[in-house]
């Protein structure tokens, strides 16, 4: 079957039938990512970018997870909004790689040349101390970024014991507490939100900034019922700090999170590119894997298999939210604002305070 053939006579049926009536009018994709060959650095790094050349990653583990393209460009990006929800107006938060295995510079203006573009909300890419305060003040007004994407300052799962305080810093919390802009935060250690000491560092910059958008990319990276069963009450009552479902497809992870936090602090995302992937993330003991159909380069806990129907990861986010809800008893109506209405919030917020 070729790829056409796989989007007509599979995915796009189950979109519409399924996916398409339970969804507003207008999407907007809060967790998205957009990058250029160009951008790779270091001889190690540049290995790995010829790698994907081959359909392979080599064994550069910075870009394991994420990478399923040498590049994936912003024309790409909105291709595939279009092509996955083709009845519905597509918009996106977008940002560069936020790791060390890309020029931060090259990666923030390639971003920023997007800025006004309809439909398009960039992150600057940007960590604790990365730039002098001025500059960074100047770049988020002249370049129009609704906030930041916090740096990942290591390698592949070498989480270590960073600490959010680590990550972001005064200088950058107080910028984003003037002008209410989105702190898009991917958690760092092993143990996730679900560990003590980064439940510590959210709470502390959300009571210290409470003007600021925190928004924990993936669900504060609790893939795994008992993880956000141990993560979801450490955040219950700090009102300014949000969740992104980014690549979160378990029902009882978001039935957990519907249970202890109102409906309006969870933002639909998706990881662009990963989920357009056709598959779904999966838990086996205490780790999640991605199942997903032969062809994609290999990537830690990616297992490939040609033995099933599957479609877009992206929908497979979607019926976990719709299910989830629906068991928790929200609304329709405030079901669908995860979708559009809750997110735009905040990104208003964010031009409003300038």
């Amino acid at each position: 079957m070729t790829e056409q053939e796989r989007y007509e006579k599979v995915d796009m049926p189950f979109y519409k039938k399924v996916i398409s009536p339970t969804l507003p009018e207008e999407i907007l994709d809060f967790h998205t990512h957009s990058w250029i060959a160009g951008q790779w650095i270091s001889k190690e790094k540049q290995d790995a970018y010829n790698a994907l050349n081959s359909a392979s990653l080599g064994t550069f583990s910075a870009a394991r997870y994420m990478t399923t393209e040498l590049e994936y460009g912003m024309e790409k990006l909105l291709e595939d909004g279009r092509r996955m929800f083709p009845d519905k107006t597509y918009s996106a938060v977008c940002f560069g790689q936020p790791t060390p295995a890309v020029d931060i510079d090259k990666t923030n203006s390639y971003i920023a040349k997007y800025s006004g573009t309809k439909g398009l909300y960039p992150l600057r890419v940007t960590g604790k101390n990365k730039v002098p305060a001025e500059v960074l003040r100047q770049e988020i007004l002249e370049n129009g970024y609704y906030g930041y994407k916090v740096y990942l300052d290591w390698v592949g799962n070498d989480y270590g014991n960073v600490r959010v305080e680590d990550m972001i810093g005064p200088v950058e919390m107080e910028l984003a507490n003037e002008l209410g802009l989105v702190v898009l935060l991917h958690v760092p250690r092993s143990g996730r939100l679900a560990d003590t000491e980064v439940q510590r560092g959210v709470r502390k910059i959300a009571e210290h900034y409470p003007n600021a958008s925190i928004v924990l990319a993936h669900c504060g990276r609790c893939y795994h019922p008992l993880e956000m069963k141990n993560a979801i009450e450490s955040i219950r009552n700090l009102n300014n700090v949000y969740l992104d479902t980014s690549m979160v497809m378990d029902v009882t992870v978001l039935q957990i999170v519907f249970n202890y936090i109102h409906s309006s602090r969870v933002l639909f995302a998706t990881d662009f590119p990963v989920a357009a992937m056709r598959g779904k993330r999966v838990n086996i003991m205490d780790h999640w894997v991605d199942v997903v159909l032969e062809g994609y380069p290999e990537s830690d806990f990616r297992v490939g298999s040609n033995n099933m129907r599957a479609s877009f990861m992206a929908y497979e986010i979607i019926l976990a939210i719709n299910i989830a809800a629906e068991m928790s008893g929200i609304s329709v109506e405030k079901t669908k604002d995860i979708y559009y209405n809750n997110g735009i919030k905040l990104l208003k917020k964010a031009m409003s305070c300038r």
